[in-house]
């Protein structure tokens, strides 16, 4: 099942935009195990973190790092893919002698995705001590708090049997494409392609 967040943000205002709608609004809605619930705010909207999980809060920051570098004035728009997955239902194929056909990874699939839209306002001139865009920007996070909240209260059906106690039960990935820049390299999923893989080894 997928879900389209759209986030709006001035580049000012954008780090904590990212960081408190998509990922850690997202990610408390789907850990399931215990955390230690902690509120943070932006701009005076409150928003849910976990304040005992550092591994998955570097990882966020790495990752809206990643998009704040990919926005530049040519284009202020990127593209970030939350995935939730689970081990598949479907028995692993066997060859002779019982061997595996295929790697453990291969079991794996995604459950939930979150497609995530973001778009850099530019810094806008200040008018009786009020910023258009950050105003913009404030009520675009209060909206996407709501939508997330009311998407996990509403579609449940789908999320797998939870087996483990951890505070994530499910693994996940964060995936950020890169802007396609040259015909060799993959837009998906931001590897190089087989025709730079095969240039690098002739070379």
């Amino acid at each position: 099942m997928e879900f389209i967040i759209n986030v709006i943000a001035e580049r000012s205002v954008l780090r904590e935009s990212l960081k408190g709608t998509f990922i850690w609004t997202i990610f408390f809605n789907r850990l399931f195990g215990p955390i230690t619930p902690v509120t943070n705010e932006f701009m005076n909207v409150s928003y849910p973190m976990a304040n005992n999980l550092p591994d998955l809060d570097s990882l966020i920051d790495e990752k809206v790092n990643r998009i704040l570098n990919q926005i530049t004035e040519v284009s202020n728009q990127a593209k970030i893919n939350v995935q939730f997955l689970s081990k598949s239902s479907n028995k692993k194929k066997t060859g002779w002698f019982g061997n595996s056909t295929y790697n453990a990874q291969d079991d794996l699939v995604v459950w939930e995705s979150w497609l995530i839209n973001v778009e850099s306002l530019p810094l806008d001139q200040v008018s009786n001590g009020e910023s258009k865009n950050v105003q913009t920007s404030i009520q675009n996070f209060a909206n996407n708090l709501t939508r997330i909240y009311d998407i996990a209260d509403k579609f449940k059906e789908h999320i797998p049997p939870i087996t483990s106690l951890d505070s994530a039960p499910f693994p996940y990935k964060i995936i950020i494409p890169e802007k396609k820049s040259h015909h060799n390299r993959d837009y998906h999923t931001g590897e190089e392609g087989w025709g730079t893989y095969i240039k690098k080894i002739l070379d």
